[in-house]
């Protein structure tokens, strides 16, 4: 999925470099019309000044992929193409969160955690809880 999403976007913004992180809901933590979800939720960041055509063009492309590859449908995957401004303040956001007084330890809980699951599985991966 990875080197498909990569591909997908390379197609548009070649000289861009595309980071991913996975974050993995265990059982019981995602939940949609009070049922268990499998959604699969997808927040791609591009420039600020990405005009509406583009960004709806990406949209569709990921969604494709998704329905031809994995059979998940539209309807069961979020997906977004947020601008750089909007990335950087929802991290912003989830790092506020957390008490100043925690933020370094779990800053590095995720930082070690991903770079552990780089190593063993060959991708970033975030739990959802530390």
């Amino acid at each position: 999925m990875e080197g498909a999403f990569l591909s997908i976007y390379h197609q548009q913004y070649p000289q861009e470099k595309l980071q991913f992180l996975w974050m993995l809901s265990p059982k019981g933590y995602a939940y949609t019309e009070r049922q268990p979800s499998n959604a699969v939720v997808v927040m791609v960041e591009v420039e600020e000044n990405i005009d509406t055509v583009k960004r709806e063009e990406l949209m569709h492309l990921f969604s494709n992929y998704l329905l031809e590859e994995f059979n998940i449908s539209p309807l069961d995957s979020v997906i977004t193409v947020a601008n750089s401004s909007f990335v950087n303040a929802f991290f912003e956001a989830q790092k506020r969160r957390i008490a100043s007084r925690y933020r370094p330890w779990i800053s590095l809980k995720m930082i070690s955690s991903g770079l552990l699951n780089k190593l063993s599985q060959g991708f970033f991966r975030l739990r959802v809880r530390y």
